[in-house]
Formats: C-alpha cells, sequence, structure tokens
C-alpha cells in the first residue's frame, strides 16, 4: 500500500522498475500506441500486446498479441477495447477467444479497472535496446535495457 494514496501499487517497468497505480499502468495502456509484456512470476507465462487507438473515434482501441519472433510486426489482432472498460474478442481474429493469450488481456484489464492486479502478476512496457535502438519487450531485456541480439554480441 502506497500510505500517502491508500492505494495498492504495482511494478509497472520501463528501463527501470517504477511503483506506479494501476490507474495509471490503464493511462498507458489506452494512451494510443502502447506496447506491453504482462508476466505471472508463478507460472512464467507471458504475453505481449499491442494496444491502438482508432483514428476515427478515440474511445475505441484495437488489441493484437505479439504471435512470432519479430517484436516490430508479429502481432495477430484479437479485439476491440471501448472506452478502456470492455474487451470484445472479434469473430474475425486468427486467435481463437479461447487462447490463453485472449484470456489474459481480457483478465489484466478487468483487473487494472478494479485496481487491483495479484502480486505474482508485473506488468512492463516496451523498452528500447541503448546499443541499436530497437524495441525489446522481454522482461530480462527491459530490465537490463539491452536487447538479446545485442547482448551476445
Amino acid at each position: 500500500m502506497d500510505a500517502a494514496k491508500g492505494t495498492k501499487m504495482a511494478t509497472y517497468s520501463a528501463a527501470h522498475n517504477i511503483a506506479v497505480n494501476y490507474r495509471a499502468a490503464l493511462q498507458f495502456v489506452f494512451a494510443g500506441k502502447a506496447v506491453f509484456t504482462v508476466v505471472n512470476d508463478d507460472t512464467g507465462v507471458r504475453f505481449t500486446y499491442r494496444v491502438q487507438v482508432c483514428k476515427d473515434n478515440p474511445n475505441l482501441h484495437f488489441v493484437s498479441v505479439l504471435s512470432g519472433p519479430d517484436n516490430t510486426r508479429d502481432y495477430s489482432y484479437l479485439g476491440t477495447v471501448w472506452k478502456g472498460q470492455s474487451y470484445k474478442h472479434c469473430l474475425k481474429s486468427r486467435v481463437g477467444a479461447d487462447a490463453q493469450s485472449a484470456k489474459v488481456f481480457s483478465w489484466i484489464l478487468r483487473r487494472f479497472v478494479a485496481n487491483h492486479v495479484p502480486q505474482q502478476v508485473r506488468v512492463h512496457h516496451e523498452g528500447r535496446c541503448c546499443q541499436c535502438g530497437r524495441r525489446i519487450t522481454t522482461p530480462e531485456s527491459i530490465a537490463s535495457g539491452i536487447g538479446p541480439v545485442c547482448a551476445n554480441r
């Protein structure tokens, strides 16, 4: 608990771990062009999501999940979020509504809105490699500030 605000805090990582209110994380997700990774420390399961605002309607956001090795292009469309509150899986999505990645996004959105995410779940926003400037999305790379390719050079 943050004594000054009386709200539960979570680790919401950028290049450095910074504790912020879940409402701030929700604001980040729906700012317009967010990329973030959700990690469950107990299971090791993680998913990277991209949430983009609709150009014609600022209340509508499109959600995609990273589905391949290229973290700039390999995203599969999942569905939409209306007014940052309710996720709707799209029938045209190549990812099924019962896929774990779709369920996790729906779950994490509900947790953000309720301002309560279990302690074993961490959220990391994307970072950039300090050497080459490419997008990094794995928690380990975000924490170190250097991508896996550059780290192995």
